[in-house]
């Protein structure tokens, strides 16, 4: 994949469950990565993918002394940025990954003035969400002009980046890929009346909508089932509308499971769920890992018209899609599925084909870091 290069990747969080992508580029991306994370403006690094961790603050120029005693000329932030700068040059690091745009907002200075290309790698909220826009948006435009070169994981995220400010020139689509080979389908085994949905319990999943959906479908698939995996702030929500609908025997909540344990579950069921909404302050998802993993397991996908997920799924081919909201439109379709198990095996076919060809995750790490040593001098 070319010469050996020194790469800093800088992240929000170490090891954030739903944030595999990240996780990936650090153990995946070729050269030596150093890891910078801990807030927006990293406050922590590793040198070995996350093994180990450092605070930066052990680096500070000024004692703990000095802190103490002269408050009012001590800033956090500055001496912060000090010491990155310093770990940087140290480092002799070829470029700056970062992932999320506000990421790349707080070390455009410092690549800046160190000369070190940046490549700020878009995801999801932080191309969408109203209170990052009005944190951010002006900034955006500054970042869009210092950036080397700008990500994003959907078309519908790279038209909205366009209308932030970015230059087409400086701006790549590019999906997430994914490691097909953990989710293998068992072609003997016969898939259970299982519906399966994946995912933090936050509002732009709107989980409460899946579940209204699949209480409409049990009133004519009654032995029909469904899990869901993951963890956030709607699950308690959740678990109590199941009651509310009478249907709590009929859903299993699992909370956070490993990607194994995840694969286990795919293989065992008909399709997967999920009613993706642009919510209220404009929050939208970017790709959905949980999509392309569904796919690469065989799992026809029932969702809706939302942001990347347009880009993967085939309607009628590889899965359905139906409006945002329309709680019996995905009813209907998740019905559909139960009662044509065959065919959605069939459409689980397609999806593995199609997952294998165009997300598959050496294929995306090879134009990622193609990408990336294309801006490197």
């Amino acid at each position: 994949m070319g010469t050996t290069k020194n790469i800093a990747i800088i992240s929000t969080n170490k090891n954030q469950y739903s944030e595999t992508f990240i996780q990936n580029h650090v153990a995946l991306l070729p050269g030596n990565i150093h890891f910078l994370f801990d807030g927006y403006l990293p406050k922590k690094y590793s040198i070995d993918k996350g093994v180990s961790e450092f605070s930066f603050e052990s680096s500070f120029t000024l004692s703990k002394w000095d802190k103490f005693f002269n408050k009012s000329s001590f800033d956090f932030n500055t001496q912060l940025k000090k010491a990155i700068e310093k770990y940087l040059l140290a480092n002799n690091i070829d470029a700056v990954l970062a992932e999320y745009g506000p990421c790349g907002v707080e070390m455009m200075s410092i690549c800046k003035k160190l000369n070190i290309p940046l490549i700020v790698h878009f995801h999801g909220y932080d191309a969408y969400r109203n209170d990052i826009l009005n944190s951010f948006e002006n900034r955006y435009k500054e970042l869009f002009d210092k950036a080397s070169a700008v990500i994003g994981v959907s078309l519908d995220m790279c038209l909205q980046l366009m209308s932030l400010g970015c230059p087409q020139p400086k701006l790549h689509y590019l999906p997430y890929g994914i490691d097909t080979s953990i989710f293998k389908l068992d072609a003997k085994n016969k898939r259970s009346l299982t519906f399966v949905a994946c995912g933090r319990f936050v509002e732009k999943k709107a989980p409460h909508l899946t579940i209204k959906a699949f209480s409409i479908v049990l009133k004519e698939v009654p032995e029909a089932k469904m899990i869901m995996i993951g963890e956030g702030e709607l699950l308690n929500d959740c678990k109590k509308l199941s009651k509310e609908l009478n249907i709590q025997n009929a859903i299993r909540f699992t909370g956070i499971l490993s990607q194994d344990e995840i694969a286990d579950i795919y293989n065992n069921s008909l399709a997967f769920v999920q009613h993706s909404i642009k919510t209220d302050q404009n929050d939208s998802e970017g790709t959905p890992l949980v999509i392309l993993e569904s796919g690469a397991a065989g799992l026809p996908v029932v969702s809706t018209l939302h942001a990347g997920i347009i880009d993967v799924v085939e309607e009628g081919e590889t899965g359905f899609l139906v409006k945002e909201k329309d709680v019996e439109g995905m009813a209907n379709r998740m019905l559909f599925l139960a009662k044509n198990r065959l065919v959605a095996m069939e459409m689980g076919q397609k999806a593995i084909q199609k997952i294998r060809t165009d997300y598959n995750i050496e294929a995306y790490t090879q134009r990622l870091w193609e990408l990336m040593s294309n801006n490197i001098g």
